[in-house]
């Protein structure tokens, strides 16, 4: 039987903890959303997960956004650079300081520590991050890294025998195609990745490939001249036994989810492979309000044993003018919402994917100016942990 992720759940499941010492996931929001950098909130999906009420797909109605739990500063516009490892949020963009190290807020402790920096380009943008198997490992234009987890506290007996941890990230194999990673997934054997990706080329232009990396062997396989059917990271779902994630492509398909097949783990589908076969949602998630205006989405598996659920994190404008007859001759103001959803899948029984238990969290206001840093919109990032 092959291992389920027990990182980043991605569906799959682990040995529970004692009640006394099991601790409750949040949902946590990473924004640019003040003059020195960023901060991170927490929010309870708990309430949501202990409810059989459905709600409404959208609402007018704003929250105030949570809290800020912990602030960094750091440049603004590089919200990319952040990744959960185990019960710790990374910043791995560049921080000016003496020890060549970068921030670490553990969620769980509350407090601030230190990880190594990467010796390869200290800014990476349109990075795949995957935590599994205790491992982080980085994927970006140029640059394949894995980064093992952290060395355990140093107590008066290391110190006596003066032992040495070394925690630094290695440099792996890069693929024929490394240019730009479009999504991704983890297998539930965990021990494979699979990434689609584009390569610029001056003679061929875009081209687009899927390959696959098994952890164990350092080795990569082509799977084929095809990117899979979702945008950014795909989840595996046990109970649909397939990847769920965004629907990529066709305009008609934004705001559903898709679901498609696991690619085999072994070498069964070479370079000329298929692509798997996948399905799209009924129902739309988002861009469903004309008066709204999408921005960009996040999902989120914030599944656990017993059910697998998703968390959408969605970057909305909205028309701020007041209403009435004065409306129409007021220029228009647009405000920005982040918007919070759960919601399950099903297939029905004629075998469409449907959306089940759908909650609305909340629909947060932004402050005022948070459209200057766009990347955040565009691309929210959000960890359950």
């Amino acid at each position: 039987m092959p291992k389920r992720p027990a990182d980043e759940r991605g569906g799959g499941r682990s040995a529970k903890l004692p009640t006394s010492t099991q601790q409750r996931k949040h949902l946590y929001l990473v924004l640019d959303d003040w003059e020195l950098g960023y901060s991170i909130r927490k929010v309870d999906l708990w309430p949501a997960f202990d409810s059989d009420e459905a709600s409404s797909n959208s609402s007018t109605e704003q929250s105030l956004l949570p809290p800020a739990i912990f602030r960094l500063e750091a440049k603004h516009a590089r919200s990319g650079q952040f990744a959960a490892f185990g019960t710790k949020i990374m910043f791995l963009g560049t921080i000016d300081n003496p020890w060549r190290t970068v921030p670490a807020y553990d969620v769980r402790t509350r407090s601030l520590t230190s990880a190594p920096r990467r010796d390869s380009d200290p800014n990476p943008f349109c990075c795949a991050y995957v935590q599994v198997d205790g491992k982080l490992f980085l994927l970006d234009d140029g640059v394949f890294e894995m980064l093992q987890s952290p060395p355990p506290p140093l107590d008066d007996t290391c110190l006596k025998v003066k032992v040495k941890f070394d925690w630094s990230w290695c440099t792996l194999p890069l693929p024929s195609y490394h240019d730009d990673v479009v999504s991704y997934a983890v297998h539930p054997d965990e021990r494979t990745l699979v990434f689609s990706m584009v390569k610029h080329t001056l003679k061929k232009g875009i081209r687009l490939a899927t390959l696959s990396f098994d952890i164990e062997s350092s080795r990569w396989t082509r799977r084929g001249a095809w990117g899979l059917p979702f945008k950014g990271r795909g989840y595996f779902d046990r109970d649909l036994d397939a990847w769920v994630g965004l629907a990529a492509g066709d305009p008609d398909t934004l705001g559903h989810i898709c679901a498609c097949d696991v690619l085999s783990a072994g070498n069964g589908n070479g370079a000329d492979g298929q692509p798997p076969a996948w399905k799209i949602s009924k129902e739309k998630l988002f861009c469903v309000d004309p008066a709204e205006k999408h921005i960009g989405a996040t999902l989120v598996y914030v599944g656990d044993d017993d059910r697998a659920r998703f968390c959408l994190v969605q970057c909305l404008s909205v028309d701020d003018r007041l209403g009435g007859i004065w409306k129409e001759s007021m220029p228009e103001q647009r405000g920005y919402l982040l918007r919070v959803t759960t919601f399950s899948l099903k297939y029905d029984k004629n075998g469409d994917l449907r959306i089940a238990r759908h909650r609305l969290i909340g629909s947060f206001r932004l402050p005022d100016g948070a459209a200057v840093y766009y990347d955040q919109l565009e691309r929210p990032v959000a960890f359950w942990i």
